[in-house]
């Protein structure tokens, strides 16, 4: 692991979706309380998630980015959660450019058109950032008419992250697989499958559907997450085993 300050990788747009089409993209993220929460940690389930065979991960955080970037050349897509308003991805031009700084390949940013903390559309944070060089955008969408904006506004690829996750988009507990389906027949830039994928079926149905990568989280590395779901759906016949033991 290096000692100096971690840079992104030089590749441009078209190098970096060539080299994540078709591939998984794991999401390393644990938020304060989590008992893995941390950089040393992330650098721990970002490298197991390399040893499984991700292609690539979404890193939450300057200082998680910063420790996964300085363990793996592999791209990351790195965003920064802020502040408990609608808009907390990545919120702020400059939370987006810090997001950078710290080694990120590409940068996720909050792509509704809810009103961002700093004033900017959607628009002017990505032409802001693009003023300074090369930068690779991806707009978090829940809908088909944001992802069509998104791209308008200079986005480099979408991911269907927020549906379910805005009032006005379709809710469901599963992935919003439609929407992947209806995002890659109305744009021209790429589109990533991401929210609430949690078998290697859906996976495989988000790629069927055009997904060009499917992003994975909680089904990976959320520990608490995947107990829960096995504890659920063992409750009753747990409950009929103790009986049994009594």
């Amino acid at each position: 692991m290096s000692d100096h300050t971690p840079q992104p990788n030089s590749a441009t747009s078209p190098e970096l979706i060539d080299r994540l089409r078709g591939q998984l993209i794991v999401s390393c993220q644990a938020r304060p309380g989590d008992p893995l929460y941390g950089p040393d940690h992330m650098i721990a389930m970002a490298l197991s998630a390399i040893a499984g065979g991700a292609s690539g991960l979404r890193i939450e955080g300057p200082g998680d980015i910063r420790a996964v970037r300085a363990a793996t050349t592999l791209p990351i897509i790195g965003l920064w959660k802020i502040g408990e308003t609608d808009v907390y991805i990545t919120p702020t031009l400059a939370a987006a450019q810090e997001v950078l700084e710290c080694g990120a390949d590409v940068v996720a940013l909050d792509g509704t058109a809810r009103p961002r903390p700093d004033g900017l559309t959607l628009a002017e944070t990505i032409s802001r950032l693009k003023a300074n060089g090369p930068t690779v955008v991806l707009a978090d969408v829940s809908t088909v008419d944001e992802g069509r904006s998104a791209e308008v506004a200079g986005a480099d690829l979408v991911s269907t992250t927020l549906s379910g996750y805005t009032p006005y988009s379709r809710q469901g507990p599963g992935p919003d697989l439609d929407l992947v389906a209806e995002l890659v027949a109305a744009l021209d830039i790429p589109v990533l499958a991401e929210g609430r994928i949690s078998t290697p079926a859906e996976a495989r149905d988000a790629l069927e559907r055009g997904a060009s990568a499917v992003v994975i989280g909680s089904a990976i590395t959320r520990p608490q997450v995947i107990t829960a779901g096995f504890v659920l759906q063992t409750a009753d016949l747990r409950t009929k085993q103790g009986h049994r033991l009594d």
